[in-house]
């Protein structure tokens, strides 16, 4: 999950500080999870969801479709 985060990350042509401002997130929550020590929690994919509407939540939970 985290390798589709950075690709939102990527794909809306963001850095990670500016993209956990754009999703209401600490930085050093969106850093441990893009490195592997945390996992996203429910409330932190509700949030990237709720910002970016056009992102399917079965791609960016279970990686499936585009």
């Amino acid at each position: 999950m985290k390798d589709r985060i950075r690709q939102i990350i990527d794909y809306f042509q963001m850095n990670p500080h500016s993209f956990a401002q754009e999703i209401g997130v600490n930085r050093s929550t969106l850093s441990h999870i893009l490195n592997g020590r945390n996992k996203p929690s429910v409330e932190f994919l509700q949030k990237i969801l709720k910002r970016f509407p056009d992102i399917s939540a079965h791609w960016l939970i279970l990686g499936i479709g585009n």
